[in-house]
């Protein structure tokens, strides 16, 4: 094949977290810049990348079905992230995958990907490295795709959950260096993306492998790790003062990295949103201890206090498992009653499914699937009137008084997008204002979302 007479396509089915869209849309850019073309998934396409997705039983079902999928279609398949990592010899045997990473070393992709393309059929397909001696992986966003833009800022996890497979899948905790990340949130700034999120796979872990000098009583100086938070804290101002940056978020947070003296630091930036999505897992003390997570519930509610008291109107939202083995009752009632308190604005609720190779898929007292299904349908109509409660009050607040929507699609004679409190809204207008940062007066809700009309 000439290249000059051709321009190669290639597609990307990305699976799973944030961070695999980080990652995706990493190395898309970097193949656009060496002439490949990005179609969307489904259509026909030279080379095909699938982002893979373990942390379920059913993720790795939906990942072998994506990865046949597309190799079904003549594509040249590359297989790479969670479920490759942690079952390479699985994924390297479905016909059609020519090529199988893990999640070390994805910034070669673009490399693999031309070489397909130009006939170079690697001999090995299996490259799967072991992610606990591989360093952070130097990939940078260096295109937009959308109007918000994430910055992978850690990779790895060391927290162990009892019901978690990722950890094995991603590795110890890497950061990437802070000149790296406030360099490229000033790029995408400069380029017209200016809602940056900072995300990792345990985004609070950010600079946990960083060390620091600290000098002794007797003049001696050795290396330490600072304070839970203190990096990230760090990170989150620096990035504040990067010109044309408007709106930072944050990825899933554990919620003991909400220290009095990390709320405080953060209650003082100009432009972190007021909103905060916490990995809670259960409002059950007794289920967390089995989980290995390391707080209490009463400590949750401590740290929604701490943070709503510092930053007014902020809001919330979480992760809960339902059907945890074990899971009596009354635990499942303190849950409930945990819910109602903590007034989340919007709840990720999901049973409890089996992961082989954790410890909770072999914990003694299994729920029964229906004993699950009827829980959470439970929490979700406890939840979902919360929500219509918390989202009316927020339209009488904002009737008068207008919030702003950074509008991120338009369809259809509306610009929809997400308040800085991360309340979805539809706005009319005449033309495509993807991207702008609108100042809306809100009119009504529907418990789901809201509309509103355009203040100017």
């Amino acid at each position: 094949m000439d290249n000059n007479q051709r321009k190669y396509t290639i597609s990307f089915i990305t699976l799973g977290c944030r961070v695999n869209q980080y990652e995706s849309d990493s190395v898309a850019a970097i193949l656009e810049e060496r002439g490949f073309t990005v179609v969307p998934a489904g259509e026909k396409a030279d080379v095909t990348v699938i982002n893979t997705c373990t942390v379920t039983a059913e993720s790795d079902r939906k990942s072998r079905q994506m990865i046949r999928r597309a190799a079904s279609s003549g594509s040249a398949v590359i297989v790479t992230g969670c479920y490759s990592q942690i079952a390479s010899k699985d994924a390297e045997k479905i016909n059609g995958v020519v090529y199988v990473s893990g999640n070390g070393r994805k910034s070669e992709i673009p490399d693999v990907a031309l070489a397909l393309v130009q006939g170079k059929t690697p001999e090995v397909r299996n490259h799967v490295t072991d992610i606990f001696t591989e360093g952070y992986d130097p990939l940078v966003l260096r295109k937009p795709r959308r109007a918000r833009s994430y910055i992978k800022i850690e990779d790895g996890c060391e927290n162990r959950c009892a019901y978690c497979i990722i950890p094995s899948a991603r590795g110890k905790v890497r950061s990437k260096a802070m000149g790296d990340i406030l360099e490229e949130a000033a790029h995408l700034a400069s380029v017209g993306s200016h809602e940056i999120i900072l995300t990792g796979i345990e985004t609070a872990s950010y600079g946990r492998d960083f060390l620091t000098d600290q000098a002794s009583a007797d003049g001696t100086v050795q290396k330490v790790h600072r304070p839970y938070g203190d990096e990230l804290a760090e990170l989150l101002e620096a990035v504040d003062r990067v010109p044309g940056i408007w709106r930072i978020g944050l990825g899933s947070l554990e919620p003991t990295v909400m220290r009095e003296e990390i709320v405080a630091r953060l209650a003082s930036l100009d432009h972190l949103l007021p909103h905060f999505h916490l990995s809670i897992q259960s409002g059950s003390t007794g289920v967390l201890n089995r989980m290995r997570r390391r707080y209490t519930a009463d400590t949750v509610i401590t740290v929604l206090q701490r943070v709503r008291d510092a930053i007014p109107g902020v809001t919330f939202s979480a992760d809960v498992i339902v059907g945890f083995p074990g899971e009596t009752e009354e635990e499942f009632a303190e849950t409930a009653a945990f819910i109602e308190k903590a007034r989340f604005l919007h709840l990720h609720l999901f049973p409890y499914s089996k992961r082989a190779g954790t410890e909770a898929a072999v914990m003694p007292g299994q729920v029964p699937e229906d004993v699950k299904r009827k829980r959470l349908k439970i929490l979700e109509e406890i939840q979902q009137k919360i929500r219509l409660e918390m989202l009316e009050e927020y339209v009488r607040v904002h009737r008068d008084s207008p919030v702003y929507v950074l509008v991120e699609k338009w369809e259809n004679g509306f610009s929809n997008g997400h308040t800085e409190h991360y309340v979805e809204v539809d706005i009319p207008t005449d033309r495509d204002l993807t991207g702008v940062n609108l100042p809306v007066f809100l009119t009504e809700t529907d418990g789901v979302m809201c509309r509103g009309i355009a203040a100017e």
